[in-house]
């Protein structure tokens, strides 16, 4: 997601579904003040540091700052992005912060969020298993750049089973603006591309995204569902899929498991 430079609340339509759940999120481009334009690059994400105060008023918890646009306000802007995050009550994961620690219902959980833009970090294996560590439910979180596209690229299904062998239960992709299936593999839960949530930059014209909902009891996944939302494109709000059976139905033909389908959310 990219909430971009201007304050609008692209969340607000989502926000009594959202309540009480403790969130995650890819947080695409730095928290900066200005845009530097870095020579010779098409394309720079910013997040305005005053956008992120929505993300935490809908219950966001983590923000993976690993991504390829990551480094958009230069050097510092991931440190810059983890500092802002903090100071507006959230906490950052991926590139030089790390994993991410914090606790639901007393359960200390583990966020770790990776770039494959560039490939598969060949620290990943060591990473992953040392994130494990540090929780007891470790959540994997992947950014692939590249087209628009329903099947996980190749770096992303290695890099889906490193973390699988490491101990992840939660694994995540996002990064080509498109969705993608979804699994349950016993206590094991893996969505191949949530799509977006929110991106300001007039980038992408994906209007398809998920919203994936995870229930514990006592520290194992009870079930997992996907709910389908309308992207909120270029400073609109995001909302609730008008044709979610539509969308349970791409996810089905592309490879999902069995989606038992609830009014406005799928469980799996």
């Amino acid at each position: 997601m990219n909430l971009g430079t201007r304050n609008n609340r692209v969340l607000k339509p989502l926000e009594d579904m959202l309540k009480g759940a403790a969130g995650i999120v890819n947080l695409e481009g730095p928290a900066a003040e200005a845009e530097p334009g870095p020579g010779g690059k098409k394309i720079v994400l910013i997040n305005a540091p005053e956008t992120l105060s929505q993300l935490r008023d809908v219950g966001v918890r983590v923000a993976g700052i690993a991504n390829n646009h990551s480094l958009d306000a230069g050097a510092e802007g991931p440190r810059q992005t983890a500092e802002a995050l903090e100071r507006a009550g959230m906490v950052a994961s991926g590139g030089p912060v790390g994993p991410a620690v914090f606790s639901v219902g007393g359960l200390p959980m583990v966020v770790a969020a990776y770039d494959l833009s560039g490939g598969v970090p060949r620290n990943l294996e060591e990473g992953l298993h040392a994130a494990r560590q540090r929780g007891n439910l470790l959540i994997a979180s992947f950014h692939v750049a590249g087209p628009p596209s329903y099947l996980p690229h190749p770096e992303l299904r290695s890099a889906v089973k490193i973390a699988i062998a490491a101990g992840a239960k939660i694994v995540v992709a996002h990064g080509t603006h498109a969705i993608g299936p979804v699994e349950r593999r016993g206590n094991l839960v893996v969505a191949w591309g949530l799509g977006n949530l929110v991106f300001a930059c007039d980038c992408t014209n994906e209007r398809e995204g998920l919203l994936l909902e995870i229930v514990l009891r006592d520290g194992e996944i009870d079930y997992a569902s996907v709910i389908p939302i309308e992207v909120g494109l270029k400073g609109e709000p995001a909302r609730l899929s008008a044709d979610a059976n539509g969308v349970f139905d791409l996810l089905e033909g592309i490879g999902s498991v069995k989606l038992v389908r609830q009014g406005r959310k799928a469980t799996f």
